[in-house]
């Protein structure tokens, strides 16, 4: 005997019901008490990594002047620190390394080399992030390489922008007079000028009134045209001279800038009686104060 299978309803009163006495008994099972349902459950967030960029990488010639601007960003909160650091190459100084924006001159050397330096950002949960950047550091031309070295002599020793030198004068138009060319009218050639300071800028100890007694000195040797040679006082020269410090003397000898003030037919043959009779056997004695 077969018996047909009548269809129950169940209310939804009833299934609600049953769902919840199915949540409590899970809930139950898994140590959680009633009053665990009076309070609303919590979620931990997890802090992104922040974003940092380095920037682009470069290719610079040696020993110039490198800027580069790093970037931080934490889209769930804020950047608190920056650090640059070097992780293989020649070693450079890194101006505030501590800042996005760094500066720093590149190394030297003859071949082509490479540096790499790494910026890590720290946001304000700690979490820290990294980007680098590789510097290729090409040598200079030969051209290159002597405009370099001029403008380096320019600005190096004791004299470096506290002498104002005249501009290198037109050789021959330096050398057909006997005054020859004075642009910054002190009395003294401009060619004479430059090479005093050559010879005496990269000297220990050398100072501006060092360099203005040469100067006197070479003014005295070569008085104007129209005094020619009677107005060279031998005496004066020499105890003038005598006081130069011992590393100027021994890098212009007396009889070198003799030489070098009177290096023109013109210059010998206005003031013949100094070429001739440089001071010699001239003795300490009559630089002495008269009593």
């Amino acid at each position: 005997m077969f018996y047909k299978l009548s269809k129950v309803g169940i209310s939804p009163q009833v299934i609600k019901s049953l769902a919840v006495t199915a949540m409590l008994g899970f809930l139950t099972a898994c140590g959680a008490s009633s009053d665990d349902n009076d309070e609303p459950l919590h979620t931990e967030s997890i802090n992104k990594l922040p974003y940092v960029d380095a920037g682009p990488d470069q290719t610079v010639k040696v020993q110039s002047n490198i800027t580069l601007s790093g970037s931080g960003s934490d889209s769930d909160g804020s950047i608190v620190s920056y650090q640059w650091t070097q992780t293989s190459g020649k070693a450079v100084v890194i101006d505030n390394p501590n800042r996005p924006d760094i500066s720093f001159r590149a190394p030297k050397g003859i071949t082509e080399q490479q540096i790499t330096l790494q910026l890590t950002v720290t946001d304000n949960e700690g979490a820290t992030n990294s980007d680098s950047i590789i510097i290729t550091v090409i040598p200079m031309t030969p051209e290159e390489a002597g405009l370099a070295l001029r403008k380096a002599l320019k600005n190096a020793g004791y004299l470096a922008k506290v002498v104002t030198l005249p501009t290198k004068p037109d050789r021959e138009l330096a050398i057909a007079t006997v005054e020859g060319i004075d642009t910054n009218n002190n009395g003294t050639r401009d060619d004479l000028e430059r090479i005093a300071y050559q010879a005496m800028n990269l000297l220990d100890g050398v100072t501006l009134d060092t360099y203005n007694q040469m100067i006197s000195i070479i003014n005295m040797i070569q008085p104007p045209a129209e005094a020619v040679e009677n107005s060279i006082s031998k005496v004066a020269i020499y105890c003038s001279y005598r006081t130069l410090p011992e590393n100027v003397k021994k890098k212009m000898p007396l009889r070198f800038v003799y030489m070098l003030v009177l290096n023109t037919p013109a210059r010998e043959n206005a003031h013949y009686d100094s070429v001739i009779s440089a001071p010699r056997d001239l003795g300490p004695e009559l630089c002495e104060p008269a009593e």
